[in-house]
């Protein structure tokens, strides 16, 4: 399926390295406002067509697919006018801010017989599919704790007075939305939804959450997610049950190293972090060329709950804590 990227920053480059690697997503276009940006990413990766006006990409027949990677507050307005071309879509986390943005998409891609996916690494890793299969086999679950604590590399030139979107609450950025979404998304799709969600942010003047953490209430456990732009820690993520734990030594993106501890059985052990030829993108590129290749209404389902799922536990949490973004 023919690709139309829309965003030339950090993600969007790892992005278009997985997609040039399968014949499958070749990437036709690439949409900047800026001329010099959009020739630099189409001469790295040889993308044949650069433009500066997202409709003029949206017009091109060619392009079948449109991947948005650019500032959160645009995913809803560019997401939707991709679907209105009749465009698949896949964004990067987060799809969009509130649950009613999305659900318009949703009925939107519906009626278009369209699909409207998001790049959120979690859900793809291999480790974390096994995960799922362990947590069945390891009693009651009695605590959850995830950490995704990452020193921002633009978090100093925002202490010296310079606002990049991630630190900017009129472009829906914060820790939060960066960063705990990967922990939201590891718990969610293990226990489905909370039955409460509460947020203790550290508010930068501006409002903008720099670190914080979320408390996520199920009816026989509680499950605590952290995350941070202006800090650095250990990274986890741990589930303790009365047969046994799992823990991943990594973050939540990745899922690396799975450690597995059940009363009675060996310790069960996977690491991958050492296999540096394969990176948490490529997982996401190959299952969703796979998908599109062959789709499963299974799946489809699996995912839009998903989705709809993580946005409504953002959203409650923002509330929660009064960020008004």
């Amino acid at each position: 399926m023919n690709i139309g990227m829309v965003g030339t920053g950090f993600i969007a480059h790892k992005m278009a390295k997985e997609f040039t690697s399968l014949p499958t997503m070749p990437v036709v276009a690439v949409y900047s406002r800026s001329a010099d940006t959009g020739v630099a990413m189409a001469n790295e990766f040889h993308i044949p067509k650069v433009y500066t006006e997202y409709n003029e990409m949206l017009a091109d027949p060619e392009v079948e697919l449109v991947y948005i990677a650019t500032p959160n507050s645009l995913h809803f307005e560019q997401a939707k006018a991709a679907l209105l071309a009749g465009k698949h879509v896949l964004c990067e986390k987060p799809i969009v801010p509130t649950l009613a943005q999305l659900d318009e998409l949703l009925g939107l891609a519906e009626e278009r017989h369209l699909h409207l996916l998001e790049a959120i690494t979690t859900i793809y890793q291999p480790n974390y599919g096994m995960a799922k299969i362990i947590a069945e086999d390891i009693g009651d679950i009695k605590a959850v704790s995830c950490t995704f604590c990452q020193y921002s590399s633009r978090y100093d030139a925002f202490m010296n007075g310079q606002t990049h979107p991630v630190f900017d609450p009129a472009y829906c950025g914060g820790a939060l939305m960066d960063l705990n979404i990967y922990n939201i998304y590891f718990v969610v799709g293990l226990f489905g939804d909370p039955k409460a969600v509460h947020y203790y942010p550290n508010r930068n003047a501006n409002g903008i959450d720099t670190s914080g953490i979320l408390i996520l209430e199920y009816p026989n456990f509680v499950c605590q997610c952290t995350a941070a732009k202006d800090y650095s820690a250990h990274n986890s993520a741990q589930i303790i049950g009365t047969e046994g734990s799992i823990l991943i030594d990594s973050s939540s993106s990745t899922c690396q190293k799975l450690v597995a501890i059940r009363k009675g059985k060996e310790p069960y052990i996977i690491d991958d972090s050492d296999d540096s030829d394969v990176t948490p993108w490529w997982f996401v590129v190959l299952s969703i060329s796979n998908f599109l290749i062959v789709p499963s209404d299974v799946v489809k389902e699996r995912r839009i709950r998903a989705m709809r799922s993580v946005v409504a536990v953002l959203e409650a949490a923002r509330k929660d804590a009064h960020l008004d973004f």
